[in-house]
């Protein structure tokens, strides 16, 4: 059994669909400080290319506007965000990857540090079956089922992909005889040391250097893009 597993957020997408959301999230009128809140998610996305992000602060605020409001309202408001501003930002090439280890029968696994209800979504778009996403909590209130604006379980972050694949491998009961990986990010190197293939696409500057030193394929799918809008133009 092999198995396929993609990020999300500049692999598979051209951005940071948490980046998108945010901005989603403050046309909506969901945050009253839009200027504040925008200033420190700034800050917090440059320590995440750094290496430096604390994932559990950068939810405690972007996750603080979804406080009890019903899951099935936000649901509604993610469909609409998801077709009209990330579709149209799925690479062209990671279409025609998709469809290539589909073809060879790859089990596709769709593992981000994004949120699930925005990642859950794209996955579907995608034709991903299987999402590991950083899962969020939900309570039931007279309102119905409605987020409490924290996250639960391991997070799918760094160390925690690795931890919640094996998880994920567990609960499925599947020993897989290959695996391969596809990433931007120095933060998903944990994962990419894991797997039997790891696979740099779009790579960030560390990622660019330890990916020479382990003679891992790299894959530049903005560059590719950049390049055929220049020609065209």
């Amino acid at each position: 059994m092999r198995l396929a597993l993609f990020d999300l957020d500049d692999t598979l997408l051209d951005g940071d669909c948490s980046d998108r959301w945010n901005l989603w999230m403050i046309e909506q009128g969901w945050i009253s400080d839009a200027e504040r809140f925008m200033a420190r998610a700034e800050q917090m996305q440059q320590a995440y290319h750094a290496g430096k992000l604390k994932l559990e602060e950068y939810l405690a605020m972007t996750l603080a506007p979804l406080k009890g409001r019903r899951v099935s309202d936000v649901e509604k408001e993610v469909e609409r965000f998801v077709a009209t501003h990330l579709q149209p930002r799925i690479f062209d090439q990671a279409w025609r990857c998709l469809e290539s280890h589909r073809k060879a029968g790859d089990i596709l696994v769709l593992i981000s540090a994004s949120s699930h209800h925005l990642v859950a979504p794209i996955a579907a778009a995608l034709g991903i079956e299987h999402v590991l996403a950083v899962e969020l909590e939900v309570a039931t209130s007279e309102e119905g089922r409605v987020y409490t604006g924290a996250s639960q379980g391991v997070l799918s972050y760094r160390g925690g992909k690795v931890i919640r694949f094996q998880q994920w491998l567990a609960e499925h009961a599947i020993t897989p005889s290959h695996t391969t990986f596809y990433s931007d990010s120095r933060n998903d190197l944990p994962l990419l040391q894991y797997v039997d293939c790891a696979v740099a696409v779009n790579p960030d500057p560390v990622l660019v250097e330890v990916a020479s030193v382990e003679g891992w394929r790299r894959l530049d799918w903005r560059a590719s893009a950049l390049a055929q809008v220049a020609k065209a133009i």
